[in-house]
């Protein structure tokens, strides 16, 4: 069973195909479970958070409305489409308090919990890095994970653990256990206390990476899923090394979500 819990359609500022152009390509490529999880970041709004000007809120009704259309085409079609959202983390309670709205008035199947902005920038661009050593970056980033994961809002999985390296310009960005191993396992040992999941997200790699898995595994961490983290209808890319890799480790299980309660599919 092919299952990916992270993607993104147009009601994403940076989305490019529409749901219904999602689910062809879902079918073409084999997929039983398709969770759309458009971004809706309170965090971006926040005057503090220089978001990129071109980034916007969804219509979350409109959005809502197309995925529940769809869910019955889906289900003809053998895919259980998820109704889901990529919630921007922020400790702002001007962040958090409309989130729990939010999700709270509408019928969400998952909802994933992702840092993307660390000392007021988006750590995707080169900016946030400007006058940082790879460790400064990197613990700054790791912080506001673990504050995440406190969040006011109900939350499923825990997304692109990792994300920091995308655009970190050192040498070796890798996240690693050796430089960052006390709060990396805050991180997992919370992730596991609390009976959430850690996603494996294939946007840029492996996020979190095999290292961190391994480590994820060896606390005791079972719950993973899986998110190609697709903006462009590459649904499921990366499936085969991430599988592979789960495997070699030992899950033997992906988390999938329906009305915010999570199954198990064999890997």
């Amino acid at each position: 069973m092919k299952a990916d819990c992270h993607t993104h359609s147009i009601f994403s500022s940076d989305g490019k195909l529409s749901i219904e152009e999602m689910l062809n390509i879902a079918l073409e490529r084999g997929l039983s479970y398709l969770a759309v999880t458009d971004h809706i970041d309170f965090d971006a709004l926040l005057p503090k958070n220089r978001a990129p000007s071109y980034w916007k809120q969804p219509d979350v009704d409109l959005y809502c409305a197309e995925v529940e259309r769809l869910k019955p085409v889906a289900e003809k079609n053998g895919i259980f489409l998820a109704f889901g959202a990529e919630m921007g983390f922020d400790p702002d309670a001007a962040a958090q308090t409309p989130a729990c709205e939010l999700i709270e008035r509408l019928p969400f199947d998952v909802i994933i919990n992702s840092v993307h902005f660390a000392g007021g920038l988006d750590l995707y661009f080169p900016e946030f890095f400007e006058g940082r050593t790879k460790k400064q970056a990197y613990d700054l980033y790791l912080d506001a994970v673990y504050d995440s994961l406190f969040a006011r809002f109900s939350f499923d999985i825990v997304g692109h653990l990792g994300y920091v390296t995308r655009q970190a310009p050192y040498p070796d960005k890798q996240l690693k256990l050796s430089e960052s191993g006390e709060k990396i396992d805050r991180i997992l040992k919370r992730i596991i206390h609390t009976d959430k999941t850690l996603e494996v997200n294939t946007n840029h790699g492996l996020n979190a990476n095999e290292e961190i898995l391994a480590r994820y595994f060896e606390l005791g961490g079972r719950n993973v899923s899986f998110g190609s983290d697709a903006h462009h209808g590459g649904l499921c890319d990366g499936w085969e090394q991430a599988t592979a890799t789960l495997k070699r480790i030992g899950f033997s299980e992906l988390s999938v979500f329906k009305s915010r309660k999570r199954e198990g599919v064999k890997i």
